[in-house]
């Protein structure tokens, strides 16, 4: 189960890649000692999306098999 402080980062994560929520502000919330440096850096990270998940791979491969070439 997440605690409270994951829950609040993944809130300001989700706004952040909204574009809700600046770099900017962010840096302003380190300096007012709101968030640390390291969770400034948590929130503004890229996940990485579909890539090498081997069911999104599968289902490629399978339904790529059944359409006409």
């Amino acid at each position: 189960m997440k605690s409270g402080a994951e829950y609040f980062l993944d809130y300001y994560k989700k706004r952040y890649q909204k574009g809700e929520l600046t770099e900017e502000q962010l840096s302003q919330m380190v300096t007012a000692g709101t968030i640390s440096e390291d969770e400034k850096q948590y929130i503004m990270k890229r996940e990485e999306t579909g890539g090498n998940d081997p069911d999104l791979v599968t289902y490629y491969e399978m339904t790529q098999g059944i359409l006409p070439k």
